[in-house]
């Protein structure tokens, strides 16, 4: 694994910022993180994402997206 991998995965280890319907947010060294609360296709909800998001005050519509999978763990990263 590497480093920002590394970065992400430790993150997830403390307290969440939030929960919404399919997600618990985190904040990571390196942007905010969605993990997904169960196994699911990623594809259904990249567009749903931001929407949960905003549930929690978070607006992540201008950062860049993407999905990741960190030993076993979904998440999708938000960074700018």
């Amino acid at each position: 694994m590497d480093s920002a991998s590394d970065l992400i995965f430790d993150s997830l280890k403390k307290e969440p910022i939030g929960e919404t319907d399919h997600f618990i947010w985190f904040i990571t060294d390196i942007g905010i993180a969605a993990l997904f609360k169960r196994e699911q296709n990623y594809e259904i909800y990249s567009s749903n994402v931001e929407i949960e998001a905003n549930k929690i005050g978070l607006d992540i519509t201008k950062e860049e997206k993407e999905y990741l999978k960190i030993k076993e763990k979904q998440i999708f990263l938000f960074y700018s």
